[in-house]
C-alpha cells in the first residue's frame, strides 16, 4: 500500500494535481507562521519591557533592611541585585533668610540601579520637566544629587547649586527627566531627590524609628529568561511564610503594577485575535484547495473501488499522499513564514521596537 501510495503521489504531482494544494498549504502555513513568530516576539517583548516599570523583574520591599540570607540565595541563583532606600524628608536650599525647605522623596541607590530601564537626566530643568533627557547607566556620584525639576522651582535652586539633606550638603548635578520605577505611593507624590547609597549615612536622616522602606531589586541576567526569578520568588515566599516574617512585600508585574498587567492582558487578547483570524483565513484557503482536489479525484476513487480495493484501503492511499504533501507544505511554509515575519517588522517600521527578543521555536511547533 505504501509503494502504491507513493506512486499515486508522484503521478498526481507530475499531472499538476497536487501543486495547487501544496501552494495553498505553503501560503496558509507561511501566513500563520509569520504572524505567529511576530506575535510571539511582540508578546515576549511586551512582558520584558513592562518590567522596566518596576526597575527589576522582582522587588522586595521591607520595613527593615533585607535579610542577608535572602540576598545570598539570590546571588547563589545567579541573579543581579540592586538596593534602594526610600523615605520622606526635608530638603533645604539657600542661606539665611533666603533659605527654603521642601518635603521631598529621598531615594538612595546602589550601583546598577535600575536593573530594568534607565533613568533619564537633563541639565536643563525645563526640558527635564517635559520628560526629555539622556538615558544613563550611572548613579549619582558621591557628594551629588539628582532632583526633580519641580523641587528646583520650589526652592529657587539651580543645577550646580547646593542642596542640604540632614547634616550634609550636596551639589545638584542633574535634573531627573524620567525614573522607570517611580510608583504611585503617597511618598512619591513629593519631588524626588536621588543620592548614592554611600552618602546616606552622612546625612544622619535614617535612625531608629525612621519611616524608611528598604527595597531589593532582583533581575535575571538575561532579559528573556525569567525561570530563575520565578524559582527565587517561590523560594522566598515559602521562606517568609515558614518564618512568619512581617512587614515584607514581594512586588512583581502582576501585583506591583496591576495597571500595566491589565494593559498586557488587553494586548495579549488582541494579538491572540490576530492569530485566530490568520488561522481562519489559512483554513479557508486549504479547504478550498482540498475541495478542488477531491472533486477531481472522485472518478479515480470509484475506479479503485471497482478494481477491488476496500474503502479503508482507498482511505489509506490518500491519507499517505496527504501526509506527504502536508509535511512538505508545512516545512516550506514555516521557512517562508520565518523570513516573512522580518518583512512584517520592516513594514511596521517605527511602530515596533528593533530590539525585540530572539525568535523561539514555539510558533513553528504550533
Amino acid at each position: 500500500m505504501l509503494i502504491q501510495s507513493l506512486r499515486m503521489t508522484a503521478r498526481d504531482w507530475r499531472a499538476g494535481e497536487l501543486r495547487f494544494l501544496l501552494i495553498a498549504l505553503i501560503v496558509a502555513v507561511s501566513a500563520l507562521s509569520a504572524v505567529g513568530f511576530f506575535i510571539d516576539r511582540m508578546r515576549t517583548g511586551l512582558n520584558r519591557d513592562a518590567h522596566q516599570l518596576l526597575g527589576a523583574d522582582l522587588l522586595i520591599a521591607s520595613d527593615q533592611p533585607v535579610k542577608p540570607e535572602w540576598r545570598a540565595e539570590a546571588e547563589r541563583r545567579g541573579l543581579v541585585l540592586a538596593d534602594t532606600v526610600n523615605f520622606p524628608s526635608m530638603a533645604q536650599a539657600g542661606e539665611g533668610e533666603q533659605s527654603k525647605a521642601q518635603l521631598s522623596a529621598i531615594k538612595a541607590v546602589t550601583k546598577g540601579y535600575p536593573l530594568r530601564g534607565k533613568v533619564r537626566l537633563n541639565t536643563d530643568p525645563e526640558q527635564a520637566a517635559e520628560a526629555r533627557g539622556i538615558a544613563t547607566d550611572r548613579i549619582p556620584e558621591r557628594g551629588t544629587v539628582w532632583v526633580d525639576p519641580a523641587i528646583l522651582t520650589m526652592l529657587g535652586a539651580k543645577v550646580g547649586g547646593t542642596l542640604t539633606l540632614g547634616d550634609k550638603d550636596f551639589r545638584i548635578a542633574q535634573a531627573i527627566a524620567s525614573e522607570p520605577d517611580r510608583g504611585a505611593s503617597f511618598v512619591n507624590f513629593a519631588p524626588r531627590v536621588m543620592l548614592a547609597m554611600d552618602d546616606l549615612a552622612a546625612t544622619k536622616l535614617v535612625d531608629t524609628g525612621s519611616r524608611v522602606t528598604w527595597r531589593l531589586q532582583v533581575a535575571a541576567r538575561s532579559n528573556n529568561d525569567m525561570a530563575d526569578v520565578a524559582a527565587y520568588e517561590t523560594w522566598l515566599k515559602a521562606h517568609i511564610a515558614s518564618e512568619k516574617v512581617k512587614g515584607v512585600r514581594i512586588e512583581s508585574l502582576q501585583n506591583g503594577r496591576p495597571e500595566m498587567q491589565s494593559t498586557l492582558d488587553r494586548a495579549d487578547r488582541f494579538l491572540s485575535l490576530v492569530g485566530l483570524l490568520t488561522a481562519m483565513l489559512a483554513a479557508v484557503a486549504v479547504a478550498m484547495a482540498a475541495r478542488r482536489f477531491m472533486l477531481r479525484h472522485l472518478d479515480a476513487c470509484a475506479m479503485l473501488r471497482c478494481l477491488g480495493l476496500t474503502q479503508n484501503q482507498v482511505t489509506v492511499l490518500y491519507l499517505v499522499e496527504f501526509t506527504l504533501v502536508g509535511l512538505a507544505g508545512s516545512l516550506a511554509g514555516v521557512l517562508v513564514g520565518f523570513g516573512a515575519h522580518y518583512v512584517l517588522l520592516e513594514l511596521l517600521g517605527q511602530l515596533v521596537a528593533a530590539d525585540l527578543p530572539p525568535v523561539s521555536l514555539l510558533p513553528a511547533l504550533r
